[in-house]
């Protein structure tokens, strides 16, 4: 059985585990982990990719994502989620995404993601996939609109590089987080600017 999970291809496993209307996240874990956080990471930022995510879920999967960074910059081999974490139930819409917008796009990179040589010691690369999915996942907890797409879209990009051994869609993965710091500092710059602003009149 684990041969063969190994063997399978991300959107095949995807696939199946979606095939229920109630999927928890622990199911998820169950049934993927041992491909590693990269592939948690991915399963994860499938669901945030809605441009408009129910109140509080973006909230939640940015949790998920410090609790995943901080086991990978304490070294943990495998991930791990608190029950409460596990029981968390994926919304119908989100399932529906999974099932219609997610499984094709990850289907999509397939084609284009393959093993790339990594420059640095794979140790290193992990904590700094960390460092970066632990600010996005600070990120999620802004309550900006549409902010959650452009850091899903980064911790995808991360997942698939640190599953895959991609250096290519590390790098991307890393230009987008930067991306999004700077714009969150930027962001909060105009706020303070125009509140300054305010005070003084």
């Amino acid at each position: 059985m684990i041969a063969r999970s190994e063997v399978e291809p991300l959107s095949t496993i995807l696939a199946q585990t979606i095939a229920d209307e109630i999927v928890t996240l622990g199911e998820l874990v169950d049934r993927m982990a041992r491909r590693g956080f990269g592939l948690l990471m991915i399963v994860l930022a499938l669901p945030t990719m809605i441009p408009i995510l129910p109140p509080g879920s973006a909230a939640v999967i940015g949790l998920l994502y410090i609790i995943l960074a901080v086991q990978m910059l304490i070294g943990l081999d495998q991930p791990w989620l608190p029950p409460r974490a596990r029981r968390y139930r994926l919304s119908p819409r989100a399932i529906v995404a999974l099932r219609h917008r997610g499984v094709p796009v990850v289907r999509r990179i397939e084609r284009y993601s393959r093993p790339r040589p990594l420059f640095v010691d794979d140790r290193i690369t992990a904590r700094a996939v960390a460092l970066g999915v632990l600010v996005l996942g600070i990120v999620l907890f802004f309550p900006l609109p549409f902010l959650n797409t452009v850091p899903a879209l980064a911790v995808l990009l991360l997942g698939i590089g640190l599953l895959n051994r991609d250096s290519v869609f590390l790098l991307i993965g890393f230009l987008l987080t930067t991306a999004v710091v700077l714009i969150i500092v930027f962001g909060l710059s105009t706020l303070y600017g125009l509140f300054n602003r305010l005070f003084g009149l």
